[in-house]
């Protein structure tokens, strides 16, 4: 392993890509092969492995079973590996690949005492994600490219129905990760922001993604659409009570693209009646409304509009008109 070590250094300080990519197939197996070495090491080939997934080659190379095996539980599921955000960035890139997420998808594993009660991947870094928010968990690690993960997963049939099985306490990865759209950290927020959206496309879920002893999405799909303006008596009553009473200082969100990602899932959350009734009912539009006042940018507004559009509509009223509509086609078949 020594000599193996000494030819590979120059190639891990060497920023000419193409150094790399002639050589790709030997040289990722051998950077593999480091990141099981000792830390030092282990760092350099990690981070030389992040600089390269984004190469298709390097990306075949890297769909490698055991070595997301290694990944996921030896560095990241690791109170002590002082490389655990380092990990978590790899598996964030690795995870593009759709074939090595569904291997991510498949990995089973056994709880961990005082831990983590889950039985698979997926639901094991969630419980990572949220112990170990601000190095709570692991001193040396944050875990917030974890974000980019679930992301990437919930963009897959497969990841949305794990994000959404509950394990032996009740709880899904889901219900754990939602709280986090207003962190400061923009990749550990952006992450979760766009991990909503993509559970939303999974329309027999809504009723869990809403309902308020179950993941309760509504009010951190809200928060960070609020700014500091006051909303009247009437308006408030009904809505979440996180966003009934807040502070002057409250800030929006200050980035568009993630300000329109959380209108993008509303929007999924009105595609069934029951979705939009329960928005109505929970005062959602006075939300939107004054958000698309204070916005600046012309397609986050109409995203916004469209919103308004689903919500205010008269359902009511379309259905008589369905009706005798119908009533009609029949009264003309009769004759």
């Amino acid at each position: 392993m020594e000599s193996q070590i000494e030819e590979l250094l120059p190639f891990l300080h060497d920023d000419r890509m193409e150094v790399f990519l002639k050589h790709a197939k030997s040289l990722t197996k051998d950077l593999k092969a480091l990141v099981k070495q000792d830390a030092v090491i282990a760092h350099d080939a990690i981070r030389s492995l992040i600089n390269l997934s984004g190469e298709s080659v390097i990306c075949v190379e890297l769909d490698d079973l055991d070595f997301i095996q290694y990944l996921i539980f030896q560095i990241i599921i690791s109170k002590t590996n002082i490389l655990g955000d380092l990990g978590s960035m790899l598996l964030s890139n690795v995870c593009k690949n759709e074939s090595s997420a569904a291997k991510v998808l498949s990995l089973e594993a056994k709880p961990i005492e005082g831990l983590t009660a889950a039985t698979n991947a997926v639901g094991q870094l969630s419980d990572i994600f949220m112990k170990g928010t601000d190095k709570n968990y692991n001193p040396q690690c944050n875990y917030d490219f974890l974000a980019s993960v679930f992301a990437t997963l919930a963009a897959l049939p497969l990841g949305r129905t794990l994000l959404f099985k509950k394990d032996s306490e009740g709880l899904s990865p889901l219900s754990k990760i939602v709280c986090f759209t207003e962190h400061p950290s923009i990749i550990r927020r952006g992450g979760v922001i766009t991990t909503i959206k993509n559970a939303g496309f999974s329309v027999d879920n809504h009723p869990a993604l809403l309902d308020e002893q179950d993941i309760n999405v509504l009010p951190y799909i809200l928060l960070p659409l609020c700014g500091p303006e006051e909303f009247d008596i009437d308006d408030m009553e009904g809505m979440p009570e996180d966003i009934q009473l807040l502070p002057p200082t409250k800030t929006r969100e200050s980035d568009a693209h993630l300000r329109e990602t959380l209108l993008e899932a509303l929007i999924l959350l009105t595609s069934t009646r029951p979705g939009r009734d329960y928005l109505r009912e929970k005062k959602t539009y006075p939300v939107i409304q004054k958000m698309h006042l204070a916005e600046k940018e012309d397609h986050v507004q109409e995203v916004a509009e469209q919103i308004v559009q689903m919500l205010m509509r008269d359902e009511a009223r379309e259905i008589k008109e369905l009706e005798e509509v119908n009533e009609d086609d029949d009264a003309i078949t009769e004759v």
